[in-house]
């Protein structure tokens, strides 16, 4: 063997084993945004589909990502071999090969969120210390009383809606809109601030004096049914209580509020003439709106016989296309507030049941 083919041999296998000890990193790097990627596409889809399958009475399932496991394996074999030249005396001829193969074997495994612990979370009231967690993390007001409130302090935010889709229209709910629209602009100044009793431990509000927001504070406290003269009121979720000092809360559960955006689903006009869907009259037999409603008017799924282009999420269901259109940003932000309310009270619910796993190939 020649000197410059010894040289040859020794480069090639140190470039073999600097592959080698890059080959983790640069395999993470190549997997792990894959794998993120698909299970939030596969998290979206499964929300959407079972907000649609409501909309039909349909059962609805959840299924959880349990865990993802990847083993990679990179095999490289090579060859040598040395034959000697005839011609001329020749030097020996150095013949060598290498080759590699990547390979990756990820194993899924999913768990069905059911069993009594993730039933009770999901129908469970959402407590009232996550509304206040949830608007003062960013979270506007509207949306999140909007979606989890059903009365406070006797102002009804459409409790029909809470379950199957009713045949006739709720309340216009007027009184919840305006209280809404009021709380979101003083909220802004940092005049209404929740606060913890620091001898009974209970929730308190407190409604802040401002000259500038003189009558809008006025009207929130008139709507309320509250003293005037107050600055601090409790807090509770006892709804059929009415008390001066009192702000009395009563929200929806979990399930409730997949029930409340459910309605706001386009149906094809042949599903309607088939008794599919319930259609929800007015008092006149005309049609009512629901994107009229609190929820309504920050969540929509539409449908279209085609795949649509512009989608964010799109599910086949029934024979046609349900979807978030990807430029309404109303409905995507109320959509990521639904998946943090599911996290936060289903969350912590263990799965029943053996996990389903599966290998992929």
């Amino acid at each position: 063997m020649t000197i410059i083919s010894k040289q040859l041999l020794l480069l090639t296998v140190t470039a073999v084993l600097t592959a080698c000890n890059a080959f983790g990193p640069d395999a993470l790097r190549g997997t792990h945004p894959l794998y993120n990627d698909a299970i939030v596409h596969s998290m979206n889809d499964q929300f959407i589909q079972n907000v649609v399958r409501l909309h039909y009475r349909d059962p609805v399932f959840f299924l959880d990502v349990a865990s993802v496991t990847a083993s990679m394996k990179l095999d490289i074999s090579g060859g040598l071999d040395q034959a000697s030249s005839q011609l001329n005396g020749g030097p020996d001829i150095l013949k060598y090969s290498l080759g590699a193969d990547y390979a990756t074997s990820p194993t899924i495994s999913y768990a069905p969120l059911q069993g009594e612990d993730f039933v009770k979370s999901v129908l469970s009231p959402i407590p009232i210390e996550a509304l206040f967690a949830l608007s003062g993390s960013g979270w506007s007001t509207q949306r999140v009383f909007g979606l989890c409130v059903e009365r406070i302090n006797g102002i009804e935010n459409a409790p029909s809606a809470s379950g199957p889709t009713p045949g006739n229209a709720p309340s216009p709910g007027l009184q919840f809109k305006r209280l809404m629209q009021l709380i979101e602009v003083v909220s802004h100044a940092q005049l209404i601030v929740p606060r913890i009793n620091p001898k009974t431990k209970e929730p308190q509000l407190e409604i802040k004096s401002s000259p500038e927001f003189r009558e809008q504070i006025r009207e929130i406290k008139e709507l309320l049914g509250l003293d005037q003269n107050l600055e601090v009121y409790r807090v509770n979720g006892d709804f059929l209580a009415s008390s001066p000092d009192t702000i009395s809360i009563g929200t929806r559960a979990l399930m409730s509020i997949f029930f409340y955006l459910s309605h706001h689903v386009d149906s094809p006009p042949p599903h309607k003439a088939a008794g599919l869907v319930t259609v929800t009259r007015n008092k006149d037999g005309s049609e009512f709106d629901w994107g009229t409603t609190a929820a309504g008017r920050l969540f929509h799924i539409r449908q279209s016989e085609e795949q649509p282009s512009l989608a964010f999420v799109a599910i086949p269901y029934r024979g046609r296309w349900f979807y978030l259109a990807d430029n309404d940003l109303e409905s995507k932000s109320t959509f990521m507030l639904l998946m943090q309310l599911f996290r936060l009270q289903a969350g912590a619910a263990k799965s029943a049941g053996p996990a389903l796993t599966i290998p992929v190939r």
